[in-house]
């Protein structure tokens, strides 16, 4: 028998999860409310991280957009087609000043009408990419939470650049057309971009082959060897970290994790 008691909390619980806002729809508030938008892009990987249904929208709704390449310091690669674009490392504290001139100069064109009387500048991107780690670089003080894992940010928080300028940081958000729990290329982009942390990968060795599909060069130059497929850098990293079974087998799992973790923390430059 169900007791009285046991209802309650079902139902505390059901309305709990009601609550609770879904990244999307933070997402689209952070929009909705936003004169600015600052996409924030990991500079490795640029072109795969936009999010394209933000940019249409952003763009229907005629609000200005502003790049930022972050991690600079971790490639040699410098996308010259997005425009506006910044082009910032939150590690080596480069180009904030830049970005924050930027802002300035753009909501200096903005005249506010409506119930927001500060211009608001909401800093959208993937999981991992920064966000938060910039907010408070461009604030001067460390008011934005960050974490290493993807996905740390849980809600909308609002930091004051200027007294007439606030920023919405909010929490980094997959794509919905790139989402998947199924289509390993997919996957392993998110893997690649930091957007799912290691230990959220279902199969890390079949998402370490995919990577290894267009990033091997940048793997060979990090770990000084050579090899032929992830297969044989999952064997050959595990015997070297000592990643072993029972009987001296090489624990691939474990291996092609901690080769993901590499990527992720930006270990491994990207050629």
């Amino acid at each position: 028998m169900v007791t009285k008691k046991q209802i309650r909390s079902a139902n505390k619980l059901k309305n709990a999860k009601k609550q609770k806002p879904k990244y999307p729809l933070l997402l689209q508030k952070v929009l909705d409310t936003s004169d600015i938008i600052l996409e924030i892009l990991d500079a490795r990987f640029a072109k795969e991280m936009q999010n394209k249904e933000v940019e249409q929208f952003v763009k229907t709704k005629k609000k200005k957009i502003i790049y930022v390449l972050n991690k600079v310091d971790l490639t040699q690669k410098r996308n010259q087609k997005l425009n506006p674009r910044i082009f910032v490392s939150c590690k080596n504290r480069k180009g904030i000043n830049e970005l924050r001139n930027k802002i300035k100069q753009e909501a200096g064109k903005i005249r506010k009408t409506g119930e927001y009387e500060r211009i608001q500048v909401g800093v959208i991107g993937y999981p991992n990419t920064g966000k938060s780690s910039l907010i408070n670089l461009l604030i001067g003080r460390s008011s934005a939470k960050i974490g290493a894992e993807a996905g740390f940010t849980k809600g909308i928080q609002k930091l004051r650049l200027t007294e007439n300028i606030q920023l919405l940081d909010s929490p980094g958000v997959i794509p919905a057309g790139d989402y998947s729990m199924t289509n390993e290329k997919k996957i392993a982009l998110h893997a690649k971009v930091g957007g799912r942390s290691p230990n959220q990968i279902k199969n890390p060795e079949i998402t370490l082959n995919e990577i290894m599909k267009t990033e091997k060069k940048s793997f060979e130059k990090f770990y000084k060897i050579k090899f032929k497929n992830a297969e044989d850098l999952i064997e050959k990293i595990g015997r070297k970290k000592s990643f072993l079974k029972k009987g001296g087998e090489v624990n691939s799992d474990q291996s092609a994790r901690f080769i993901l973790k590499d990527l992720q923390l930006g270990n491994v430059e990207i050629l």
